[in-house]
């Protein structure tokens, strides 16, 4: 099967859940997955050739589903959930609340968690389909507006792949569909976590909401003591799993308004600040393992500084510092 638009690598998927021509497995293993739902064959010569594939990322999941059959789907409100639908082939209408479409390999559906949900999907229609939290998506909007919100979010359906917003978001996810990161964010709790953040944060601010205008209104920077109090829980805690919506519930003060302040009093990004002082921390203990001739392990060192993924700190520490942690740790006192 030729399917261009995104990658077709299987080992990027570790788990294949079922291959089954059978009604009753298939809507049962598909619910396991999201949620209990009617699931129907449309037409006597329609024949059930279905299979799913699932790659857990922390509590996100990015899923390869095919019915091989012309289906229809009710499964009311997906409620504790978002789902981001992406046909490499076929097509699927989608109703969600008022809105309708017709999903295809260019136009991704982006099904509200809390609105009514019915779709019918052709039987070539084979989709690469993202699994999000509705309570991660909240939680990170809440955080970035700085106080909670007063309606449940919801989406515009249809995410236009070939628009500049579309692209980043189909970019992200062939990146993490097909990349050996996705292996790490697999079984590595921290590394799901951040991935998980990464598709909320790209989602909220790369396609329409209820939400997006509020979102993109100026912020001010707030005064330095704000900033000091995320920058001294940076300094305490920074081995620990932090997001920005913990540095800003710590601070007080919405994620948009921490980063205005991180920008103009620090130039750099709150996280940035964060992968900084991650890279000291390693690096100071590099060096005196290295002043004393002792052996260290920079795996060790560098998971105990809260870096989850090795190559992506292995690149960031050669940016800051101009050399390998191996030629700091190998670097011998004149």
């Amino acid at each position: 099967m030729n399917l261009p638009s995104f990658p077709a690598r299987r080992d990027a998927f570790p788990l294949r859940l079922f291959h089954s021509h059978d009604l009753d497995e298939t809507r049962s293993t598909v619910g396991r997955v999201f949620k209990p739902h009617d699931l129907g064959v449309l037409g006597r010569r329609q024949k059930l050739d279905a299979f799913m594939d699932h790659l857990p990322l922390g509590r996100a999941s990015i899923n390869r589903l095919c019915y091989g059959a012309d289906v229809s789907i009710e499964p009311d409100c997906l409620g504790d959930f978002l789902l981001v639908q992406m046909p490499m082939q076929g097509s699927a209408v989608i109703r969600c609340g008022d809105q309708q479409i017709t999903s295809g390999p260019h136009n991704a559906s982006v099904i509200t968690p809390s609105l009514p949900l019915h779709m019918r999907w052709q039987g070539r229609c084979d989709q690469l389909i993202v699994r999000l939290e509705r309570a991660a998506l909240e939680a990170a909007c809440s955080a970035q507006l700085g106080h909670a919100l007063s309606r449940p979010i919801e989406f515009q359906l249809g995410m236009d792949l070939s628009s500049r917003q579309g692209a980043a978001w189909k970019s992200l996810v062939q990146f993490l569909a097909s990349s050996s990161f996705t292996g790490d964010a697999a079984g590595n709790a921290l590394v799901g976590q951040q991935v998980e953040q990464l598709l909320v944060t790209t989602l909220l601010t790369q396609h329409p909401h209820s939400y997006s205008e509020a979102l993109s209104r100026p912020v001010q920077a707030p005064p330095r003591h704000y900033v000091q109090r995320a920058e001294d829980y940076i300094l305490a805690r920074y081995a620990e799993p932090i997001t920005i919506e913990t540095l800003a519930r710590h601070a007080a003060i919405s994620a948009r308004s921490l980063h205005k302040g991180f920008q103009q009093h620090k130039g750099m990004s709150p996280m940035g600040f964060l992968r900084l002082v991650r890279l000291q921390r390693v690096r100071e203990r590099l060096l005196q393992a290295s002043a004393h001739a002792e052996p260290v392990s920079i795996t060790r060192v560098a998971l105990e500084a809260g870096f989850s993924h090795l190559g992506h700190f292995t690149q960031a520490y050669r940016r800051q510092f101009g050399e390998t942690p191996t030629q700091t740790a190998t670097r011998r006192a004149n």
